[in-house]
């Protein structure tokens, strides 16, 4: 007994694919790493199976499975439509290892190499703002950060669903093309331009351009290049930076501002 066809094609289940998808990472262990997360979010398919054939079902989706959390949609789309189609006892595996691989190297490059920093960086850009104006509130930095982050997140995780049930293993060609590399290439410029920008609010605003300030700037920029080339976590070099300019607005008199 398999899952059927129209049932894949229906809108709840699509829903219900897509809500899962977000607990992929869930139970994440060394051995099967989001395996248990992948079978989680394939459950929906196989409640109108046998009690034995459910418990094939979950012991097949429970062996190795390892990509970017983002781009998992895509996978378990795929999946979804090898099951649907009966087939899911013989393509499933290979789905998976073929999918994994490329889909991780795709949503790294860019979920995490520009589109996380771009957002922190964004809502770092409205905290200046907000921070030297007449009044201050963290919850416009917030919003800015979850709107650059979640815009393109939930996008992909959307559309992983719905090319993985239509196309199978095939879709991941959509996130592997040339167009998906333009659209890395345009992300990391916009990430260096606010980065630079960040750079120019916060060293331009009134008062705070002192030569401890300038030299703060040059100190934090050949410690971002170097991190680079050690290929130390941006996240350790933002959270020094941050300290660092928390250091000069405390023991420096807050830039001159009254």
């Amino acid at each position: 007994m398999t899952v059927g066809r129209s049932k894949l094609n229906g809108f709840a289940l699509h829903v219900s694919l897509f809500a899962r998808s977000f607990f992929v990472q869930s139970v994440w262990n060394p051995r099967g790493m989001q395996n248990v997360g992948l079978c989680f979010a394939l459950l929906p398919l196989a409640r109108s199976l046998s009690e034995p054939e459910k418990r094939k079902f979950m012991m097949r989706h429970l062996g190795f499975f390892n990509t970017n959390p983002t781009m998992a949609s895509y996978v378990i789309g795929a999946v979804a439509r090898a099951e649907a189609q009966g087939r899911g006892a013989l393509e499933s595996d290979d789905i998976k290892l073929t999918m994994g691989g490329p889909l991780g190297m795709a949503g790294d490059s860019l979920m995490w190499g520009a589109v996380r920093p771009l957002a922190g960086l964004v809502a770092a850009l409205v905290a200046i703002y907000a921070l030297y104006g007449t009044s201050w509130s963290i919850w416009p930095a917030l919003l800015a950060l979850l709107l650059v982050y979640n815009v393109p997140h939930l996008y992909l995780r959307g559309r992983g669903i719905l090319v993985g049930s239509r196309l199978g293993a095939a879709g991941a060609r959509e996130v592997t093309g040339p167009g998906f590399k333009r659209a890395v290439i345009i992300a990391r410029g916009l990430l260096a331009f606010t980065a630079g920008l960040v750079l120019v609010v916060a060293v331009a605003r009134p008062g705070a351009t002192t030569p401890i300030s300038l030299a703060l700037v040059v100190l934090l920029l050949a410690l971002a290049s170097l991190a680079a080339r050690l290929r130390i976590s941006a996240t350790v070099v933002g959270l020094v930076g941050g300290l660092a300019w928390l250091a000069l607005e405390v023991f420096g008199g807050n830039g001159g501002v009254d």
